[in-house]
């Protein structure tokens, strides 16, 4: 079978697909190999995510803005409104959602009690991983893949008229399955190296919330979706939170004035007060922007608590920085589910330090005013 015809019965395949969407998180080959054959004939990726938009824009982010030098960027967008999806373009659902956004979708991610964060991020991290895999291997999938002119030199082995797509689901699925298993491992050793440090964070924060005080949270592109989960987690048990990341006007204005390096310093100068609590997330642990608005939330007497890994970088040695929780990992996307991990643990550990009094008092407002700055 030629290069044409492989690919002509790729896009079938893909064109062809009724009925229930493809559990990416059950079934991360078959999702894989119809997405890429998807981003093959142009279509875009619209993703929805009811009631947890952070999940969405960190799909989005992944494909538009590869962390992995040398991967393609691929067009994919977060969306708030089913409306929003066009007729071709390629839904993937997270979460569950209406009638009419379930029946629409073409992929979905639905952990079994709808709170599991660790899955969510965990299957939309093998879905990016996969998919790159499968566009390098044209013949199958109908892409331009790396055995074209520009960098076949770098993957002399890909071949344009393969057609062993077996071989390739296998590959795919060991691939899978071993991240998975990585990623199990990692979340375990991570939350019982951080349990004194949760332990000592939680009870920090939760006597600055007792104190009418107010939790902010900030980070760069997959991290700013990790701050936005967090404040979104605690804002469901009545904790006041906020992300110095979600103010589209405020973050472009001061990146345009003031630099990027103050986009988070400049904020905790306008809206935060001694006592408040700064929690800033970072993989590499050394984003400059994080380290000046650690620095500056020291200054005005702020509690600090840093999330990062590569072993915790700039984070784990700098006296701004509080509490530290840090996973021990050089690879990006397991970092990033041991940051969910330790996010969950950071929320239930706060309301645990309150205690059933406390946390009510929270949700109900009955917590002392803020204090005067």
């Amino acid at each position: 079978m030629g290069t044409d015809d492989t690919a002509a019965t790729a896009g079938a395949a893909e064109a062809a697909r009724r009925g229930p969407a493809v559990a990416v998180d059950r079934d991360p080959v078959e999702a894989a190999l119809w997405l890429a054959r998807a981003f093959a004939r142009g279509r875009r990726l619209v993703v929805l995510a009811p009631g947890a938009a952070d999940h969405a824009h960190h799909v989005a982010v992944e494909f538009v803005h590869p962390v992995i030098a040398g991967t393609r960027p691929l067009p994919a967008v977060a969306a708030d409104l089913l409306s929003e999806v066009a007729d071709d373009d390629v839904l993937l659902l997270i979460g569950g959602g209406d009638g009419e956004a379930a029946a629409r979708a073409d992929l979905a991610i639905t952990p079994d009690d709808g709170t599991d964060d660790v899955r969510t991020v965990r299957a939309y991290h093998l879905l990016w991983e996969l998919v790159h895999v499968a566009l390098e291997h044209p013949g199958l999938v109908g892409s331009e893949g790396s055995g074209g002119d520009a960098t076949g030199f770098l993957y002399p082995f890909l071949d344009g008229a393969e057609t062993d797509e077996a071989g390739l689901r296998s590959d795919l699925g060991h691939s899978a399955s071993s991240k998975a298993d990585e990623s199990d491992r990692l979340v375990t050793d991570t939350l019982a190296a951080n349990a004194g440090a949760l332990a000592g964070a939680g009870r920090a924060i939760a006597a600055a919330v007792a104190a009418g005080r107010r939790i902010h949270a900030a980070g760069n592109g997959g991290s700013a979706t990790d701050a936005a989960r967090l404040v979104r987690r605690l804002r469901a048990r009545g904790v006041p939170a906020s992300s110095l990341a979600a103010d589209y006007a405020v973050l472009t204005a001061l990146a345009n004035d003031v630099g990027t390096d103050r986009v988070f310093a400049r904020q905790v100068e306008a809206l935060a007060g001694p006592g408040d609590v700064l929690v800033g997330l970072s993989t590499s642990g050394s984003s400059p922007n994080l380290l000046a608005a650690f620095a500056e939330a020291d200054r005005r007497g702020l509690v600090t608590a840093g999330v990062s890994g590569y072993g915790g970088g700039a984070l784990a040695v700098e006296e701004s920085v509080h509490h530290r929780l840090v996973v021990q990992s050089s690879s990006v996307h397991r970092i990033q589910e041991a940051q969910a991990a330790l996010l969950a643990g950071l929320v239930e550990a706060i309301v645990e330090a309150l205690g059933p009094s406390g946390a009510r008092s929270v949700a109900d407002g009955t917590m002392p005013a803020r204090m005067s700055r």
